[in-house]
């Protein structure tokens, strides 16, 4: 079924369906003290039918370091690699804009079990929230690093 999902950058109407896909993991506080304003110049969107079923965003923190945003994906549409599909875009995008280093927060541990085995994350610290945002019942993001170069080299779809 992922063959019909399309991965595209994400247009200027699409910031509503995006929060739409985000309501779900409770992320969808936009703009809030968790997350800025959505720069949907730095977001890309998983199509099926036409319809926004996940999205993906990043910013860029440092000439070489970037940072992602939101990763959602509609209940219903889970484990097609979807997700996958989207962070592969967003990491292909930030490698083309010369970021190395990706740094990424999560607070559910399946979410950063699925970083560190699928995309080679490792654990270098946590965050306290500061808002209402994702998980209720965890009060702290784990911040995790992956090397952009070492990911592109061992990527099943070459960038």
């Amino acid at each position: 079924m992922s063959d019909s999902i399309v991965i595209l950058p994400a247009r200027k109407y699409d910031e509503s369906s995006i929060l739409d896909v985000m309501r779900p993991w409770n992320m969808h506080h936009v703009p809030s003290p968790e997350m800025e304003e959505l720069d949907l110049s730095r977001f890309f969107v998983a199509l099926s039918d036409g319809k926004v079923i996940g999205a993906a965003g990043y910013k860029i923190l440092t000439p070489t370091t970037g940072k992602t945003t939101l990763l959602g994906v509609l209940p219903g549409y889970g484990k097609q690699g979807v997700g996958k599909r989207l962070h592969h875009a967003r990491c292909q995008a930030m490698y083309k804009l010369g970021i190395r280093k990706v740094t990424t927060n999560s607070d559910l541990p399946s979410t950063i079990r699925w970083y560190q085995q699928h995309f080679g994350y490792k654990t270098v610290g946590t965050l306290k929230k500061v808002s209402s945002f994702g998980s209720p019942d965890i009060d702290h993001w784990t911040t995790m690093e992956m090397d952009l170069e070492a990911y592109r080299n061992v990527a099943t779809e070459k960038f």
